[in-house]
């Protein structure tokens, strides 16, 4: 594996007080040959989320200096395109180190300058701290925060500032689609590629009340204010004691960006659609069966009434009308299996959807692109995450075995490093635009639409 490319690792780019916007570090050239990560934002360290996919627990954390990225930098004469990451985990785990996001072969490989940010996760990250001195957003802000120190620092590696395209997957992708959306991003970015991150799930000013509410409540400090002063360990504890009681009513992500009409005015569809990211080239899309990592797929299949009364409820919609629902989905799917069914639903509901949405709000705006991922792992299918390691081309902590890695996945793997360094280089992946989509599987090919849009029922 060749990787000759400079590594510069931990590399400060902003401080931050708690609950507070995160402040740029000047760039100190003596410590731009790093050889050791910076600390992860604060996080729960044995989190159920970090044993989903392989490598993805996290063991050195630091509140006050975990805002540091990381470069590779091929040796170059000419300045390179360059590809800024921002890593997943439900905006309340993950670290820009983990071994899978190593981007020394992609830097070596694709002649780009490949970057890998941290922002604060959780609580720190997306609480609505407005009430008592704070912001909110803060994760977002950071990521704008790190763009900023690329525009103005990459030249000093060898990138190219009028050619930096930021992705990010999952988390990293929401984070990255809120940041296009806010105007004081505008400008900082020549491309964006959203792996399976576009989201309704945006909070407004009600359900961001009310996971503060929980927070405090799971802390109990009596007053938000009382938060500030929280040794670290026992608000990342309160954290996950709130996200617990906030299940049923904000969902699975209750810290997750916000319209606060100050860094965000709109959720990102409506963003986009009014043309906050004019001009920008988008790649946006989604694993086939993205719901696969998180439903077990053994579960004994429930009755069809069963499965009708599921569906009309999560859509909320009533039972008649999820009848035609489930019949389509069976025809489509080729099969009455009501677990794969009712997966299928979901996993559409939450990311075909909004995905579909990004892409049609921003094409009058700007080239977009997007792409189906079909690769099937053993045991988990084309599930949600399966396609981290492929732009990075890093099978490691058992990322081989979790994809079933062979001669097929390694040139997919390639295919996918090529596409994504040449959208950076000129904001075109190499497929035709929206509505048509590239395939990434075995066989990649290209066919006139997402293969999973023309199934989502339009409710």
């Amino acid at each position: 594996m060749s990787t000759n490319a400079r590594t510069s690792l931990g590399i400060p780019y902003a401080t931050a007080a708690r609950f507070a916007p995160p402040q740029p570090i000047a760039f100190d050239p003596s410590r731009a040959d790093g050889t050791h990560f910076g600390p992860a934002a604060p996080q729960v360290l044995d989190s159920p989320l970090g044993d989903i996919v392989p490598g993805m627990k996290v063991r050195d954390t630091d509140e006050h200096g975990c805002l540091t990225l990381n470069v590779w930098a091929p040796a170059t004469d000419t300045p390179l395109p360059v590809l800024v990451w921002f890593h997943g985990g439900s905006f309340v785990i993950g670290a820009s180190s983990q071994p899978v996001y190593d981007g020394a072969f992609l830097a070596a490989e694709q002649q780009v300058v490949v970057v890998s940010a941290n922002y604060r996760l959780g609580a720190l990250g997306f609480l609505d701290a407005r009430s008592f001195g704070g912001v909110a957003n803060c994760g977002v802000r950071d990521a704008i925060c790190a763009l900023g120190w690329v525009r103005d620092n990459i030249a000093a590696f060898g990138g190219d500032p009028t050619r930096v395209v930021a992705f990010g997957e999952s988390g990293g992708g929401g984070l990255l689609l809120h940041a296009l959306a806010a105007p004081t991003a505008a400008g900082m970015l020549a491309g964006a590629i959203i792996q399976s991150g576009a989201t309704y799930a945006t909070l407004d000013e009600a359900r961001a009340a009310t996971v503060l509410e929980a927070l405090v409540a799971a802390a109990g400090v009596g007053a938000a204010a009382g938060l500030r002063d929280l040794p670290i360990e026992t608000l990342i504890a309160a954290q996950g004691a709130a996200m617990s009681t906030l299940l049923g009513t904000v969902g699975m992500m209750p810290f997750h960006p916000m319209v606060d009409d100050d860094l965000l005015r709109a959720r990102p569809v409506d963003a986009l659609a009014n043309g906050a990211a004019a001009g920008v080239p988008l790649v946006a899309g989604t694993t086939a069966d993205e719901m696969r990592l998180f439903v077990p797929p053994d579960a004994e299949p429930a009755p069809r009434e069963q499965l009708v009364r599921r569906v009309a409820r999560y859509l909320r919609i009533d039972e008649p009308a999820a009848v035609p629902i489930i019949d389509d989905y069976a025809r489509a799917l080729g099969t009455d299996d009501s677990n794969e069914i009712g997966r299928a639903v979901i996993s559409d509901n939450e990311m075909q959807v909004p995905c579909r949405a990004v892409l049609e709000a921003h094409a009058p705006h700007g080239p977009t692109y997007t792409y189906c991922f079909t690769w099937e792992g053993p045991n988990v299918g084309a599930c949600h995450g399966i396609d981290i390691p492929f732009p990075f081309g890093n099978f490691v902590e058992g990322w081989d075995a979790f994809v079933g890695l062979d001669d097929d996945g390694r040139a997919l793997s390639q295919t996918m490093q090529r596409a994504w360094a040449a959208f950076a280089r000129d904001g075109d992946p190499g497929w035709p635009s929206y509505p048509a989509a590239r395939v990434f599987g075995r066989e990649v090919h290209d066919e006139g639409a997402h293969p999973l849009f023309g199934r989502l029922p339009r409710i």
